[in-house]
């Protein structure tokens, strides 16, 4: 009988939603139609990600003693790379 994983359930979901929301500002900056309202069609899926990933991180550690299947892999690894981004655009911004 296969244990429910809670933690890693919730961090798979909300790496699910960061990639969805990550499509829809890669669909905004190929469509281009307006560039004031692309900018913010780019911009606020690309931060709420970040915000999700930093959640989802959270979550994932909350559930670190949980068995390692490839839920918890793909969670980690979306969940992780969208901090760095957001960490990344947040010195960059800082810095120049």
């Amino acid at each position: 009988m296969q244990h429910e994983s809670k933690y890693t359930s919730k961090s798979y979901n909300l790496s699910k939603l960061i990639l969805v929301l990550l499509t829809v500002a890669a669909l905004a900056v190929m469509i281009n139609t307006n560039p004031v309202i692309s900018r913010f069609l780019f911009g606020l899926p690309v931060v709420l990600s970040g915000l999700l990933g930093i959640v989802g991180v959270i979550i994932l550690y909350k559930g670190r003693n949980e068995p390692i299947d490839e839920k918890k892999i793909i969670a980690f690894i979306v969940n992780t790379a969208m901090v760095l981004l957001i960490i990344a655009i947040f010195i960059s911004n800082t810095l120049y």
